[in-house]
């Protein structure tokens, strides 16, 4: 395996706050504070206490922490128990654990040829 065929994993620790975007070749883990979208190949995690304040686009999203605008997973969205999602949810497959916080509008479907939605450009 190369150094450009191998995923990247990234870690947004607790204490850390990021005002901008993010994008990542593979897989993340957002324990802090992003002030922006993210857009990921791979799994995006954000674990209690971890605050996206923006719209997350990946493969997966397994959701345990606050998310304020958008999730758009091109496979499956994870909403556990500590989970506070307000906003548009796009997915093929969604998974909501009992104490779940949910609030805004949701499109799951189990098409083939479904493609997922883009997130809508915010005008500046």
């Amino acid at each position: 395996m190369t150094i450009k065929e191998r995923p990247t994993y990234t870690i947004i620790g607790a204490n850390t706050t990021i005002d901008g975007p993010i994008h990542v070749n593979g897989d993340i883990i957002i324990g802090g504070t992003i002030k922006n979208n993210i857009d990921a190949t791979g799994v995006v995690q954000v674990p209690e206490g971890g605050l996206v304040d923006g719209n997350i686009k990946a493969k997966e999203v397994h959701l345990n922490g606050q998310v304020t605008k958008g999730i758009y997973a091109e496979e499956k969205i994870i909403l556990g128990v500590k989970s506070d999602f307000s906003g548009e949810l796009v997915t093929k497959i969604l998974v909501v654990e009992e104490g779940a916080k949910i609030s805004g509008k949701m499109h799951v479907t189990h098409k083939k040829n479904h493609k997922v939605i883009e997130p809508k450009q915010e005008s500046e």
